[in-house]
């Protein structure tokens, strides 16, 4: 009974995640034609594309999707006209006890091209030459053509006008446009100039990063594009003009280059805080050479690491955190749980996200499915957080937040206090070398719409770091001294192996309130950049 009570829940789940898609894919996405007679009178038009013009017994009527009531019953004759597809006839009867919902899937009016590739006159023969073609990248088709082995391709395009684009490493992009005739081939070539060997749109991933950070989040990219083939290397100077790391570069292949450091010198060893100045010098295969130069700090107080995302306020399950992500970094995580939370069998499901748009500031919000048998809600919650105290030679943390939750009837967060607003104040301490924090955050929250009277809010908990690697313990106390108080508490571990950027979490616990009592366990998968 049990496992069958837990099939028809997910189920259900995949149903409400997913009906949006299937509506749209039944709207927009008609795939061969059908007429259907349904409940009601009249007909309905629907095609593939829309914005097809209509024309009922040579009168038009609009573009689809279109719906006539109105129309006399018996036979009537359809048109369908848009430019660029074929013009489709086709005959109706129309009867007065139903409606006829008639789908109509469009054919393109198509033509081809011979598109052939060339270097132009007096171009270097040992210049690689690997040219790929690209056909209106506006529409779904954006990658490149398949080309023969001496840089030819038979490409179908659509009828009209056409824009057809030329590009290959090395050498300048040619972009050429085209009318395309439905019964001819239309021939198409390129002549293709070697490119003036240049570099752009230099960026760094972070400005500031902390080698201690777990892989990919203790790493900094240095991005740049170049145009040509060539080489280069990589210098990178600490504040007193010492070198502490040089690189050379591997032979440029393609467009985008990117140059990862780890925050170490030549010989492995981590380097000190401070500014260090990164040159990067490239050189093309005749030897013109350009530089790129930029700045990064190395700071070691800077920690991201994942936190939930299913309490309503990022921390442990049960106990709101003060730490908060540097500029710039976000985490999404999504996770199911299953248990006899706030009196019913449930299976929430949370989509959550934080995100730090300036220093010290941090952004979330929530997004919870509550799925029953007996019923189903959902509801929203959003929070901000401001971390005033952090780091220095004193392991302590503090931060002020507020939170705000809203849901239907059935579909509050079991993991929240619930609707209405919070104001908390997370604190932490660090021990060991900040392997271990111990958390204790003061709360109050009003109930709402009904609530006058705030309920205090006494959590605490406690987390284990390690560089891939977190696991806490938090319990919460509710109570507004007018019944018995609500006791919650839970266990949680977040794993974030390199060199991903992905989290798999997992948790469990129990509730209590005066004689009644359940559990829960879940589990959960994100992304933390």
């Amino acid at each position: 009974m049990c496992a069958h009570r837990f099939g028809s829940i997910l189920i259900l789940i995949v149903l409400l995640c997913f009906s949006p898609v299937f509506l749209a894919a039944r709207e927009g996405n008609i795939i061969g034609d059908t007429f259907e007679e349904i409940a009601g009178t009249g007909l309905v038009i629907r095609t593939s594309p829309a914005n097809v013009r209509v024309l009922i017994d040579g009168v038009e009527r609009g573009l689809t999707p279109l719906t006539l009531d109105n129309l006399r019953l018996g036979e009537h004759r359809v048109t369908l006209i848009r430019e660029g597809f074929k013009e489709r006839t086709f005959n109706v009867t129309l009867f007065g006890n139903s409606r006829l919902v008639v789908s109509i899937e469009m054919e393109e009016l198509r033509g081809f091209a011979l598109v052939s590739v060339y270097k132009a006159d007096g171009s270097p023969e040992n210049l690689p030459f690997n040219p790929q073609i690209f056909a209106n990248v506006s529409e779904d088709r954006t990658s490149a053509v398949l080309l023969s082995y001496d840089n030819k391709a038979l490409v179908s395009l659509r009828s009209g006008y056409n824009v057809i684009r030329a590009r290959a490493f090395g050498w300048e992009d040619i972009a050429m446009a085209v009318t395309i005739n439905e019964h001819i081939t239309t021939p198409v070539d390129f002549f293709m100039r070697p490119a003036v060997f240049k570099i752009g749109n230099a960026s760094q991933s972070r400005r500031r990063f902390n080698p201690m950070n777990s892989s990919n989040l203790g790493t900094n990219e240095y991005r740049f594009e170049v145009s040509a083939p060539g080489t280069g290397h990589i210098i990178i100077i600490d504040k007193n003009g010492r070198q502490v790391h040089s690189e050379q570069l591997d032979p440029f292949e393609i467009w985008n280059q990117i140059i990862p450091w780890n925050g170490r010198d030549s010989h492995g060893n981590i380097l000190p805080e401070g500014i260090y100045t990164v040159t990067i010098e490239v050189f093309s295969m005749q030897g013109i050479k350009e530089t790129i130069q930029l700045e990064t700090e190395i700071d070691y107080s800077i920690n991201i690491f994942p936190l939930s995302l299913i309490g309503g306020f990022p921390g442990l399950v049960f106990a709101p955190m003060p730490d908060v992500l540097p500029a710039g970094s976000y985490q999404l995580e999504a996770s199911v749980n299953y248990g006899y939370i706030n009196s019913h069998n449930s299976f929430p499901f949370v989509i959550g996200f934080r995100i730090t748009p300036v220093k010290n500031l941090e952004t979330a919000a929530f997004f919870n499915i509550n799925p029953r048998i007996d019923g189903s809600g959902w509801g929203v919650s959003g929070s901000v957080k401001y971390n005033f105290f952090s780091g220095g030679s004193f392991p302590f943390s503090m931060a002020a937040g507020i939170t705000y939750a809203w849901a239907d009837e059935d579909g509050e967060n079991p993991f929240s206090p619930g609707r209405g607003v919070g104001l908390y104040i997370p604190l932490s301490m660090e021990f060991f070398n900040s392997s271990l924090a111990a958390i204790f955050t003061p709360g109050i929250f009003w109930y709402g719409p009904e609530g006058i009277v705030p309920s205090m809010l006494v959590s605490a908990g406690v987390l284990y770091k390690t560089l891939w690697l977190n696991a806490g313990l938090s319990m919460r106390l509710e109570t507004d001294f007018t019944e018995s108080p609500k006791f919650l508490t839970g266990i949680e571990c977040r794993f974030y192996p390199p060199p991903s950027n992905l989290v798999f979490s997992a948790q469990a616990g129990f509730w209590t309130k005066g004689s009644g009592f359940g559990g829960y366990g879940g589990i959960g998968i994100g992304i933390i950049y």
